[in-house]
């Protein structure tokens, strides 16, 4: 990357406006603090678009109620239903059902016991479970804890990649190491919004708006893109 950390933070804060309901699991947080919930949200919102994962969760809320025991106890069909409009519904569901189960068999009906165990401790006993990856465990204890890892979706993957943070050939753990380690000194959760924010705006997938782009002399893909060394 040309340029400093804190100039690519700066000018992305200053460009973009982080809307609650563009990012379901920071909606999600900041309108019931409640740790399970943004689980599941986060869970919809896999392989789905923020939008429709919205749209799955509220029905899931008013139709059911996002609780461990309410969820383990109501039928697989009847969550399948509420969720249908995400995409993947029959898979999330069951996962959903099951990650409800286990919490209550063995963490007393309460997450907490499990995002109040030291970072990596709590990311590690995430991972246990069916349907939760290294993104999902990263996105919910970065919102409810501020634990300090960095969620990788296409879009931070895309942009860390034509900046120059990481190669082309980076994976998951590569790029969000990076990221943490060159932004350590930024608010991450705001950051993490924020590319989020540039890759959906202007860092696009086929048609990037190089030309209006805010961080342009910062980037290797703009850098190549017109022949600069």
């Amino acid at each position: 990357m040309r340029c400093e950390p804190k100039t690519v933070y700066d000018r992305l804060n200053e460009t973009y406006k982080i809307r609650e309901e563009d990012y379901i699991a920071y909606y999600v947080w900041i309108k019931y603090k409640d740790c399970f919930k943004v689980l599941i949200a986060t869970i919809l919102s896999q392989n789905s678009t923020d939008k429709s994962a919205l749209k799955a969760y509220q029905n899931l809320e008013r139709e059911i109620g996002v609780s461990p025991n309410n969820l383990a106890s109501t039928s697989l069909d009847t969550i399948e239903s509420a969720i249908r409009v995400a995409g993947l519904y029959k898979t999330k569901a069951r996962r959903i059902k099951e990650i409800s189960q286990h919490i209550l068999n063995n963490y007393g009906g309460s997450i907490e016991n499990i995002i109040n165990m030291e970072a990596e401790k709590a990311k590690n006993e995430l991972l246990k479970f069916e349907g939760i990856g290294e993104k999902t465990a990263d996105v919910v204890l970065l919102t409810c804890k501020n634990y300090k890892f960095f969620p990788v979706d296409t879009h931070i993957m895309r942009v860390s990649k034509r900046l120059g943070i990481v190669p082309t050939n980076a994976n998951y753990s590569k790029t969000s190491s990076a990221l943490l380690d060159l932004f350590k000194g930024n608010d991450l959760l705001r950051l993490h919004h924020l590319l989020i924010a540039h890759g959906r705006q202007t860092c696009k997938a086929r048609k990037p708006l190089c030309d209006t782009c805010v961080i342009k002399e910062c980037c290797e893909y703009y850098s190549h893109r017109n022949g600069k060394s």
